[in-house]
């Protein structure tokens, strides 16, 4: 429908929202996205789902180093999506009990289906934002991969994130991890928009993984504590070793 090859006043915006109403009915995925953004939950920091099958085989390969021989090791991967992480990690761990979490309902659905079509049974996968409802000192390893951002960060390159996401929740969440960690346990932090060595909980831990020569990643921008981006700035520290509870 055009006058004069110009779109007739209003078209563009019937077309954008068709385009919206046919995505809604027809991709689950960007459903299941738009109605946990709608519900505002708490302890949401990457609305999120992308994911992949070993996207971190250096951490996951250290984790094996370290808690290999521990025939009794439990693993706890938060925001698990669809569970490529859980399912990536017990080819690492073959003898670990393995539980996800993630904020999304459909996601834990997708990764109960899958685990329906196993025969596994040391893992387990729950619907939950944070650990809160996780015992303290109960995890040899927490992984906490491409969580604690937000895409839309890098999208905007906003010079404040507080809009979408803030430190202080950065920092409960860390303190919260690790509360579950068990001393001498490892906390696993990739892809974040904020540092851990900046959270008051970070004194209670060692480095134990870094990336010899980190540089800035624009997809993934720093903030400081007071959410302010933080330019250029690049951050390597991947895992941290539990020394004592706060």
């Amino acid at each position: 429908m055009i006058a004069g090859n110009r779109p007739l006043p209003g078209s563009r915006l019937f077309q954008r929202g068709a385009r919206f109403a046919y995505r809604l009915l027809t991709d689950g995925d960007y459903r299941s996205v738009l109605l946990t953004r709608l519900r505002r939950p708490a302890n949401l920091f990457q609305p999120y789902t992308d994911t992949a099958p070993d996207r971190y085989p250096l951490l996951f390969s250290f984790a094996r180093e370290k808690l290999g021989a521990n025939p009794d090791v439990r693993l706890l991967s938060i925001g698990c999506s669809t569970g490529e992480e859980v399912f990536t990690l017990r080819r690492y761990l073959p003898a670990a009990s393995i539980k996800g979490l993630d904020i999304n309902r459909r996601n834990i659905e997708i990764c109960k289906a899958r685990l329906r079509s196993s025969t596994d049974t040391g893992i387990e996968f729950e619907a939950a934002g944070s650990t809160s409802g996780e015992s303290a000192a109960s995890y040899d390893a927490i992984f906490c991969l491409a969580v604690l951002r937000h895409g839309a960060l890098a999208v905007s390159g906003a010079d404040r994130c507080d809009r979408f996401i803030r430190f202080e929740d950065f920092e409960r969440m860390a303190a919260d991890l690790a509360r579950c960690l068990r001393i001498g346990g490892y906390l696993f932090i990739a892809n974040s928009n904020f540092r851990f060595c900046e959270t008051a909980v970070s004194r209670s831990f060692e480095v134990t993984l870094s990336l010899l020569s980190p540089v800035p990643d624009p997809r993934t921008p720093i903030y400081d504590r007071a959410n302010r981006l933080v330019r250029d700035a690049a951050y390597g520290d991947l895992a941290f070793r539990k020394l004592r509870d706060p």
